[in-house]
């Protein structure tokens, strides 16, 4: 089992929208996400990138006139 396995090795993925530095961390542990998972979950979204699902841009109604 590597290094980075081993930071996850409970099987706790982090969500996909992380709270913020100062908010509790998401794992329960009762610290502040950037003392518990911060750094952590930078590494493992570096690792795994979330894909992003491409919206369509919206067209305009109509041409606008000054």
């Amino acid at each position: 089992m590597g290094w980075f396995s081993q930071l996850f090795s409970n099987e706790q993925i982090p969500p996909e929208i992380s709270p913020g530095k100062n908010d509790p961390c998401w794992c329960g542990s009762g610290t502040k996400y950037k003392k518990c998972h911060l750094l952590k979950d930078k590494l493992y979204f570096k690792e795994h990138p979330i894909s992003k699902k491409k919206t369509p841009k919206k067209n305009a109604c109509g041409p606008v006139f000054g």
